[in-house]
């Protein structure tokens, strides 16, 4: 019986990952750079969390039931998929605003040799978009079109800063606006934000190493109970049916799911702490 089961979950599997694959696919063919901005306003937007509720959905469905091999509790642990969202999307924004700190020295290097080479500042913004990436690129595109739509430029990087919650664009929006009002030294105060920028990395990295290993542990720790409930209900299903099939294994279960994810929480508040 456990192997017409492993084949069913993994049949659905598979059409889950086809259907979330096709479904984020979906992009826009044969439309220019310039009218794409016009069109999509949300391009520079924080991470959208109802994308991934779909595949919380499907994974916890499928986790639950591989573990269990009972369709009732796979359907029953359907609305942990907003847990599993929420997570996902958590560490998609992470993974934007750290490329964000990364190309902001890159950003400032950019306009500090602008500047240097009699460069007016709108002019050091238009050649950073030649020198950036996206998704940094994707921000200096917008700033730039708001700037010419009669916005100053600061104002514009300001607003922009704001919507995609990128911090350290908002110490560059207080540079521009410390020039326009008072004529101050452009390049010496972004060469002071250089030299922030590289020391507050340089110390996110430590801090990143620090607790990679303790990240680590707490996943392998997590993941240990259920891969082995599954590889005993494979080799030993008769050992693994109380757990799922009466009241006091249902109880053991319960109290395990609760200490993992307490452990788990317990271990991601101290991390973020440090950080």
């Amino acid at each position: 019986m456990v192997l017409p089961e492993l084949i069913f979950a993994l049949f659905l599997l598979s059409v889950a990952i086809i259907l979330i694959g096709v479904a984020f696919n979906k992009r826009s063919s044969g439309v220019e750079l310039h009218d794409e901005w016009i069109e999509n306003k949300t391009f520079i937007a924080r991470t959208d969390r109802k994308k991934y509720i779909l595949i919380g959905f499907v994974g916890s469905f499928v986790v639950v039931y591989l573990i269990s091999g009972n369709l009732l509790f796979g359907a029953l642990a359907i609305p942990a998929g907003f847990i599993i969202a929420n997570n996902m999307a958590k560490k998609k924004e992470f993974k934007r605003k750290a490329l964000l700190e990364e190309q902001y020295t890159q950003v400032l290097n950019t306009i500090i040799t602008s500047l240097e080479g009699r460069a007016n500042p709108y002019q050091a913004l238009e050649e950073s978009v030649a020198a950036l990436k996206n998704p940094a690129k994707k921000v200096f595109i917008e700033i730039l079109r708001r700037s010419r739509t009669g916005t100053n430029y600061h104002e514009a990087i300001g607003s922009v800063a704001r919507e995609v919650d990128w911090e350290d664009l908002k110490q560059l929006e207080m540079a521009f606006k410390l020039y326009d009002s008072t004529g101050s030294n452009l390049v010496e105060v972004c060469k002071y934000l250089l030299k922030n920028a590289y020391d507050r990395r340089s110390n996110k990295k430590y801090v990143g190493s620090v607790t990679a290993q303790t990240k680590v542990t707490a996943i392998t720790l997590s993941v240990i109970p259920f891969g082995l409930m599954i590889v005993m209900r494979l080799l030993a299903p008769d050992f693994i049916f109380p757990l799922f099939h009466t009241t006091g294994g249902i109880i053991v279960t319960l109290i395990i799911i609760g200490m993992v994810y307490s452990g788990n929480q317990l271990v991601n508040r101290m991390v973020q702490k440090i950080g």
